[in-house]
């Protein structure tokens, strides 16, 4: 086993009992989050464009010949629009709804809700 270890040049792992645990900072949240990278790049029917300019590109960019998949790229695209309008709703209502995906409002009224204690 050691002579594995000399021949891949690895280092054993450090024993956890060595190594004191330092706190730099307290370890508790803080009763608010900021909106700082709440702002994310969505990319809408990636796969229905490409399919569609798949199309046009063999059809010499005519969209008489592509209609269909002119028309599925447009109804992809008109359910995002929607859904994406009914999420800014109900956000800017202040509804909060069950999930992992909570926009920085929504996350700082659950903390204002259960705010950490002042203790340190």
């Amino acid at each position: 086993m050691r002579m594995a270890s000399v021949l891949l040049r690895t280092r054993k792992p450090q024993n956890e009992a060595d190594v004191p645990f330092q706190e730099v900072l307290p370890l508790k949240l803080k009763n608010h989050v900021s909106g700082k990278t709440d702002k994310t790049s969505d990319v809408a029917c990636l796969q229905e464009m490409a399919v569609m300019f798949s199309c046009l590109k063999t059809n010499d960019f005519n969209e008489s010949l592509c209609a269909k998949e002119v028309g599925n790229f447009q109804r992809c695209y008109k359910v995002y629009l929607d859904k994406k309008t009914a999420k800014k709703e109900t956000s800017s209502k202040g509804v909060l709804v069950a999930g992992k995906d909570l926009n920085y409002k929504q996350l700082n009224k659950v903390l204002k809700k259960y705010p950490t204690s002042a203790q340190n």
